[in-house]
Formats: C-alpha cells, structure tokens, sequence
C-alpha cells in the first residue's frame, strides 16, 4: 500500500497535537470507566474473520458478522444490566440479559456468568486492559498479564499504549499489543483444507502468537476497535503430510446509532 507525502504530513499533524493534547492528560476514571444511565440504549455491528493460509494448499477463510443492541435496564456500582438483541447473519437472531459485573471481569448472558474473553464487546474490560488510574497522557504505557486463554489468542502479556486522547469528549485510544504460547479459547485444532481440489481434515499445531490493534472508548464504551493475531502453524494428515503456515484472526467493531440496527 502506498502511502502519500501528504498523508504522512496530515499523520505527523495529528500526532503532534495529540501529543499536545497529552500534555493536558485524561482521567482514566473520565474515559474508561463505564457509564451508562437507564434506559440509554448503544448499538454496535462487528465481524471476526480466521484464515489459514498453508503452503500447498487452498487459503481457508471463514467470516462471521453481525449487530448488537443492549439497552440499559438496571446501573449500580456493582453491576449494569441490559436488554441486549443480536443478530448474527445467517443464523436466527437471539435475544437475553447481557450482565456486566466487576468493572466488566466478568459478563452474564441469561444469568449464566464467566469471565469475560471476548476480543471486543461493548465496554471496558480489565482483563486485557488492566485498570489504570488517575492521569493518563499520551505516549504513557503500562503491561498487564492476561492469565487465561481468549478468543483470539492464548494467555499472555500485553503493552497497552496512549495514541490519544479527547477531553472535552471523555474518549481515548488506547493501542494493545501483545503475545503468548498454547492455546486460545476453543481453540481450532482440525481444518479442513483443500489441495488439488480434493479436501483434507489435518491437525493444526499452534506456534507462538503476536497481536496489535487499536481501541477508542467514550466513557468506557467501545467506539470503535480492531485487533490483528498472527501465529505461525503446522497442519498434518496422514494423506499429505507435514505443511507449514500462518493463522491469523482479527475483529472489528464500530458503534452504531440503535436505529439503523
């Protein structure tokens, strides 16, 4: 991709006045701590994409998209209740208490609670930002340790970044970039691939994986975000053998006005 001497000028602009802006700082409680009030209503659509591209074989892809609605129901210190709609393409929409709890560790769907391991979602989760206090300017950083495999990617460790931040519009963005070894949730360890228009099941073996992406939030809601994991694979079969490869995943989410959805 080409990118113009314009383009990296109005970049170095940017940065510069975000860096001005840094100097003033943001609150972290300002920006990252989730505040919503009864009745308020947030919409967002999102996609998640995998792919396996092997040497020898066909690239394998799978996409899944879809929106997402939750409507305030219940806000207390120590837990936001919503009416949540979502509607994944393809598949019939579903409809439930989204629970959010312990400054967003933890997410009840219809009462049933787990740790919270999505990538994305729709507000401020500790488990791969950390909690940060007091004043945050941009360029600071800060590591958190991430104990338990998610969906994109295995447990591990993560620099979370300041890129910049909107005072007057209680909103940052914060940059994440992270790695770790073994598994990820519900980890994917048959594919099918196809090799000279014939398919093959074959056994995936994981290596070591990286992931970067940007997040802006507004008042601990997700604005938008986008997050890229990479690891290199080896597939196996008894009919082909031994190949190697790359797997990467990555999500996308934007808010979106609740009427369109």
């Amino acid at each position: 991709m080409k990118i113009s001497l314009r383009v990296i000028g109005v970049m170095s602009l940017a940065l510069s006045l975000n860096a001005a802006a840094g100097e003033k700082g943001i609150d972290a409680n300002q920006c990252l701590t989730t505040k919503v009030k009864v009745a308020e209503e947030i919409g967002n659509v999102f996609s998640r994409t995998i792919s396996f591209r092997v040497d020898g074989y066909d690239e394998f892809v799978r996409r899944v998209s879809g929106t997402g609605t939750y409507k305030a129901l219940e806000v207390t210190p120590e837990q936001i209740v919503f009416d949540s709609h979502f509607r994944y393409d393809g598949v019939p929409a579903s409809s439930g208490k989204t629970t959010v709890k312990e400054d967003g560790r933890t997410v009840c769907w219809n009462e049933k609670c787990s740790t919270w391991t999505d990538a994305s979602g729709v507000s401020f989760n500790p488990l791969f930002w950390g909690m940060p206090k007091g004043d945050l300017r941009v360029g600071q950083t800060w590591t958190v340790d991430i104990p338990v495999p998610w969906e994109l990617g295995p447990a591990g460790k993560e620099t979370i970044k300041v890129i910049s931040i909107d005072p007057k519009n209680d909103s940052i963005t914060l940059e994440r970039s992270g790695e770790g070894e073994g598994a990820a949730e519900n980890e994917i360890k048959k594919v099918p691939l196809v090799k000279d228009k014939k398919t093959y099941v074959v056994d995936v073996t994981a290596g070591k994986a990286s992931w970067d992406g940007y997040t802006t939030f507004r008042r601990g809601i997700i604005m938008s975000d986008v997050l890229l994991m990479q690891r290199p694979i080896k597939v196996s079969s008894k009919e082909t053998g031994e190949s190697t490869g790359i797997e990467r995943q990555y999500i996308l989410l934007n808010a979106m006005p609740v009427g369109l959805l």
